[in-house]
């Protein structure tokens, strides 16, 4: 709400890794400054009701997955989604965040500007759709609406003094990354297994970066040189190529500064419409810059494959690409037990592709060629544990257990006692059993209460974290009755998905309620926070 009588301001959210709160929360220190109190709050806090009784609404969201809402906006779609009054009288503005090698490039924001606008609200702005980097467009975005809010109160308002409470060292941290010192670097599962995770250690000493357990670490990771040398054979240049409009040479530029191992959709339409064979120029129009399935013809391809199918310049290569983005990882240890480091679990991503070996860019940055390292934190404020001895139910297969080994880590040096169940799973047990060591020396100690394991390729019948928990449902019915906060960690595409199936299958079936009664209940497990998933 504002100090003026007749404006009433609601700023709200819906984050995946904290950038769109982070953006909310510095709109919202900005009309502060203007005499406009507003707290940013996520869109699941935000009641309908409250758009009836509001004046203007700003609303800073991310897009998550195919086109989705994130999990902190998804409840709030779903209310407004439905058949809801009128909201002629209010004044609405969306800054859209997203990554444009999405086919549905900021979709949340555009759905919800839509919607907004279907209901007869009234647009301050254009909505601004923000590509990978959003402080700079966020920040032009917010100066544009502080304008119009300062002049719809006749230019009259007292700036306030920023609150020492509302002062955060996150942008610095966000803004300025700090170089770290790797420590450590090894192989965490077997040379055995058919995939290689790897178990990383990050002196933060001298960085001034503090985190908690369930924060995540940006790595701001360089392209593979050999990668780079590659692609400029390809384009016919060396590296001291000189760009129109850049000081910087082009090997720098393409090492240091633009995403050279997805191609962007703007490069596989420039070669679709030069290409000359129409198979291939349909199969780079379906736009899957993230390579569809394992049969699909672009899987896997980086933008040295795209380059070599058409006729293109060196010029206009480099105006399609994006720029490199620093890569998340959750934090696999406590600070509790760990002060002055960050403890990563990654896999490393390698493969063939026509006949060439590709890599991932920070996880092979990380095995092969790194010493010192750019980070900056990601903090994850919605992924904490709960205060006291609450009950916790873990979720998380693969290098999906990194903030669960934080998280119990955090418990053992707390002294904490709660209840805590571990569903873990991965392909082998004798492979693939991530930290079983440390695992079984917490259950063991009495840390976690449970641990079911699920390593799918150790019988016949592929078995994962989901069957799991249908074999233990009417238990897990009861920690959620208890009063358990319900955790997901790893991949979005399937394994989130099943445990979400199975999760309201759960309450359906063991609470006794019909599909819409399971829906609401795990909704409120949602909006209250005791369901909260970390995925990717």
């Amino acid at each position: 709400m504002s100090g003026q009588a007749d404006l009433a301001l609601i700023v709200a959210y819906g984050t995946d890794m904290g950038n769109a709160e982070d953006a909310a929360m510095t709109f919202a220190e900005a009309v502060a400054e203007i005499g406009i109190e507003a707290e940013a709050v996520e869109l699941n806090q935000v009641e309908l009701g409250q758009l009836g009784d509001a004046t203007h609404f700003v609303v800073v969201v991310s897009t998550f997955g195919e086109g989705e809402f994130p999990d902190s906006a998804t409840l709030f779609w779903e209310a407004i989604s439905a058949d809801t009054d009128r909201l002629e009288h209010l004044n609405f503005a969306v800054l859209a965040l997203g990554d444009s090698s999405y086919e549905l490039f900021c979709n949340a924001g555009k759905l919800l500007d839509e919607r907004l606008e279907a209901l007869g609200a009234h647009r301050m702005v254009d909505r601004v759709d923000v590509d990978g980097f959003y402080e700079e467009p966020a920040k032009q975005w917010t100066a544009d609406i502080v304008k119009i809010l300062t002049a719809q109160q006749g230019g009259a308002a007292t700036p306030a003094a920023p609150s020492p409470a509302v002062e955060r060292t996150e942008p610095r941290e966000r803004n300025n990354p700090a170089v770290a010192r790797l420590t450590a670097n090894r192989r965490l599962n077997s040379p055995a297994s058919d995939k290689e995770v790897r178990h990383y250690e990050i002196d933060l000493t001298g960085t001034g970066i503090t985190y908690q357990a369930g924060d995540s670490i940006a790595v701001h990771a360089t392209n593979d040189p050999d990668l780079v040398q590659a692609l400029l054979a390809g384009l016919g240049v060396g590296a001291d190529y000189a760009i129109n409009g850049h000081d910087t040479p082009l090997g720098t530029l393409l090492t240091e500064h633009y995403e050279i191992r997805t191609p962007s959709r703007a490069l596989l339409s420039l070669a679709a419409e030069r290409s000359s064979d129409p198979a291939i120029a349909q199969a780079l129009r379906s736009g899957d810059t993230h390579g569809g399935t394992e049969n699909s013809w672009l899987y896997g391809k980086d933008t040295l494959d795209i380059i070599g199918l058409a006729d293109l310049s060196v010029d206009e290569v480099l105006d399609t690409l994006r720029p490199l983005q620093p890569r998340d990882y959750s934090i696999a240890s406590s600070p509790l037990a760990h002060p002055d480091s960050v403890h990563l679990t990654v896999a490393n991503v390698r493969y063939d592709v026509g006949g060439r070996r590709h890599g991932g860019v920070a996880s092979t940055y990380l095995a092969d060629r790194c010493e010192n390292v750019l980070v900056h934190l990601r903090p994850n404020n919605h992924f904490r544990l709960p205060a006291g001895d609450a009950p916790i139910i873990m979720i998380g297969p693969g290098t999906g257990i990194a903030p669960f080994r934080a998280f119990l880590q955090e418990r053992r040096a707390a002294g904490a006692r709660g209840p805590s169940w571990l569903f873990f799973g991965d392909r082998r047990c004798d492979t693939d059993y991530l930290y079983g060591e440390e695992l079984e020396e917490f259950r063991t100690d009495g840390v976690l209460t449970r641990l079911d394991l699920a390593f799918s390729r150790d019988q016949d019948t592929k078995v994962y974290v989901q069957q799991r928990m249908q074999e233990n449902a009417e238990e897990f019915y009861r920690w959620l009755q208890d009063g358990a906060h319900v955790y997901v960690c790893g991949d979005a595409d399937r394994m989130a998905k099943d445990v979400d199936a199975t999760l309201h299958d759960i309450v359906g079936r063991c609470g006794g309620l019909d599909a819409a009664a399971a829906h609401a209940y795990v909704n409120e497990l949602i909006k209250s926070h005791h369901y909260v998933r970390d995925v990717y």
